[in-house]
């Protein structure tokens, strides 16, 4: 970062210029303009390294207040701040320099002191405020960096169960979404009734996620023995098993972001989750304890699934015959503690899975028949082009239903041509809906599922996704149960017609909760807006408040009170016990101001001896007065005065929206106010609607 040391000195007054220079002198590089044509060329060319611009307002030419309008629109003054020179501080030099961005205003007789203090002040300021502006944005890129790496790491397991993908038939996505779910239903009550396997909410939750991985080893079976219809010969059975040799070398050369527990645990799941109890099982003959109680929770997972399940060789159990099967030995010995479990979920199991087979058995694509050849070697001449295209059409969904639920991805996909939207387990989990909606375009989003001008960005992408252009994204806040409402990056992937590119067959969509990272960001970016000494908002971070109070108000109709105050002769009392005091007084007025408002309202020290209240949901005038009446006169303490100090302050009042709905209006005339309220004797409560 280049160091901003310069400060640029624009008058017309040559003695002024010299006065100026020796104040500023020893601190600062002193680079000069007589006029203000010189002086935009100045700021041109040291745009980088000045530190402040004094600008006089009386030139011949271009004068200050010109010359600070060509600097805003030029952005410098985000960067630069501007002191105006000026005769004599009168109101209307105040309200147009405010108005055009000026930090401050510079009385002629200049008083060397307060000129050096000011404009140290500000300078330190603004080279705070970009510091931790800087800080803000390195540490969003390292957020933004860690939550790549994260994704990164997963890449290797999707990669791996998508190539699997290919090899199962049109069942896979649902096989896995239910072994997933039957293990968690499983392991939480061998939780909850025995203590001795010391089992964990974490772990349950991680042998959940990777028993959707125990049959990754099928990727080496060939489809002739995968897909059979009838049995099995000797030979094939015994390549058959090898699937779960196959999938502990798989398991072992993954990566896991959970290290080498994550990559233990996986390759125990697909290598041992045929074993057996009495030591029947395979590949390694494995009984007892020696099998380890989440891997038998995946085997019976395992077993119930395939018995529900309509394969190309069988039809489906149903539910309850799943169950009886497993507990009286049909599909082999278990452990009798994890069959008690299995005896105690039985009928959650049923409510909560059963019901997805049903769907499944009622919506299929086509049914299945012993003759039909493995669906993606070949379609059978039976089934129709728009069957065919539907097929496709699951596949894919499966696809980034899997890939979510590897992930932190929340992931929705609407189907057209059945009109129905299918969200992911944890999309359900987080907003708790259904996970299959049909009629979904009937069905009208509630008002407050957005907030107003978020939805109108949503339909205006939406609506200009084609063939061309399939995706969009943005970021917006949706409503969760509990009431809050983080920021989630929204991504939408039309899915068009091949053979006809203007027909939609539906799309895909992604959630991601980036709270966090907006939260972070927030957090800095308050930091950055924090004045030093008081520890209040400082006027940039006032305005952004207001700014998200005006939003809120679009919502729900809002009444705020804007009242800008001063401490009385401030400067007498800085010139008279130094400027150490004059520190003091601030801090202890603004921690009185602070004090007396609640959390939610704006509190600012706006620069100098200035501050600003902001009163959200306030908007009378009796209130105001008896509220801020006890500010106008007050006792401080302060460290370096023995006695205490009898302080006034002088106040101006406006009210959102009745004298405005702009920042900037509203504290010209609370400014107003304020300068009525020092007209009538300081101290005082002045408001807007009385000038």
């Amino acid at each position: 970062m280049q160091e901003r040391g310069t400060i640029l000195l624009v008058d017309d007054q040559s003695e002024d210029r010299a006065q100026l220079r020796q104040l500023l002198s020893p601190e600062y590089e002193i680079v000069e303009a007589a006029d203000g044509n010189e002086g935009i060329q100045m700021m041109e060319t040291y745009c980088l390294q000045l530190a402040a611009v004094l600008l006089d307002v009386d030139m011949p030419g271009l004068d200050g207040f010109e010359v600070l309008q060509i600097a805003r629109q030029k952005g410098w003054l985000r960067a630069v701040p501007v002191f105006l020179i000026a005769e004599e501080r009168a109101e209307e030099v105040l309200e147009r320099g405010y108005e055009l961005g000026a930090m401050d205003i510079l009385t002629k007789p200049f008083w060397p002191q307060v000129v050096r203090r000011r404009v140290d002040s500000m300078v330190e300021l603004y080279r705070h405020r970009y510091e931790l502006e800087q800080a803000v944005e390195e540490q969003t890129a390292r957020i933004r960096e860690q939550d790549a790496r994260l994704r990164k790491t997963n890449k290797s397991i999707v990669e791996t169960l998508s190539a699997a993908i290919g090899f199962r038939n049109v069942n896979s996505g649902v096989h896995v979404r239910r072994m997933r779910q039957i293990t968690r239903l499983l392991l939480t009550d061998v939780m909850e009734h025995f203590p001795e396997y010391q089992l964990t909410e974490e772990l349950v939750k991680r042998v959940a996620e990777l028993s959707i991985l125990h049959d990754i080893g099928k990727i080496g079976v060939p489809d002739a023995i995968l897909n059979k219809s009838g049995r099995l010969t000797e030979d094939e059975y015994e390549c058959m098993k090898s699937h779960t040799i196959y999938g502990g070398e798989l398991a072992e050369r993954m990566d896991f972001q959970t290290g080498e527990e994550g990559r233990q645990y996986c390759y125990e799941i697909c290598r041992h989750h045929h074993e057996r109890w009495d030591g029947s099982g395979y590949p390694d003959g494995l009984k007892g304890e020696e099998i380890p109680i989440w891997v038998q929770a995946v085997s019976i997972a395992d077993a119930y699934e395939a018995l529900v399940s309509r394969r190309v060789y069988k039809a489906a159990y149903t539910a309850n015959e799943a169950v009886q099967m497993i507990l009286y030995g049909e599909c082999g010995a278990f452990n009798p503690k994890i069959l008690e479990s299995l005896r105690r979920i039985s009928p959650q199991l049923v409510k909560e899975v059963a019901g997805e087979a049903e769907w499944e058995e009622k919506h299929a694509p086509f049914s299945l028949r012993e003759e039909m050849l493995p669906p993606i070697a070949k379609p059978p001449e039976s089934v129709t082009s728009s069957e065919e295209a539907q097929l496709l059409f699951d596949l894919e969904q499966e696809k980034y239903r899997i890939i979510a639920e590897l992930s932190e991805d929340m992931i929705f996909t609407y189907n057209a041509l059945f009109d129905s939207m299918e969200f992911s387990e944890k999309f359900c989990k987080v907003f708790q809906v259904p996970a299959y909606v049909n009629a979904y375009s009937k069905r009208p989003l509630s008002e407050r599922t957005f907030y107003p001008e978020e939805y109108e960005e949503l339909l205006k992408k939406r609506r200009g996704l084609t063939w061309a252009v399939p995706e969009m994204e943005m970021d917006l806040r949706l409503p969760l149960p509990s009431g809050s409402r983080p920021w989630f990056h929204l991504v939408i992937h039309a899915i068009n017609d091949k053979n006809d590119r203007t027909r939609e067959l539906g799309y895909v969509g992604k959630l991601t909760n980036i709270n966090r990272i907006k939260k972070e960001a927030t957090e800095w970016q308050k930091r950055a807006n924090t004045d030093a000494l008081t520890q209040l908002y400082n006027r940039a971070g006032a305005h952004i408040l207001f700014e998200e109070l005006r939003q809120e108000s679009r919502q729900t109709p809002l009444e705020l009170t804007v009242a800008f105050m001063d401490i009385d002769r401030f400067k007498t009392l800085n010139d008279t016990l130094g400027h150490e005091a004059g520190d003091q007084i601030l801090t202890a007025f603004g921690h009185s101001v602070r004090r007396l408002f609640r959390p939610d309202d704006i509190v600012s020290r706006f620069g100098g001896d200035e501050f600003l209240v902001v009163m959200k949901g306030m908007g009378e005038r009796t209130f105001a007065e008896n509220k801020l009446g006890q500010l106008c006169r007050q006792t401080v303490k302060i460290a370096c005065v023995d006695s205490p100090l009898e302080i006034s302050s002088s106040i101006g009042v406006a009210f959102f929206p009745k004298d405005g709905a702009e920042f900037d209006d509203l504290l010209r005339k609370a400014d107003k106010a304020l300068y009525a309220s020092k007209r009538a004797g300081r101290g005082r409560i002045s408001f807007y609607e009385d000038q």
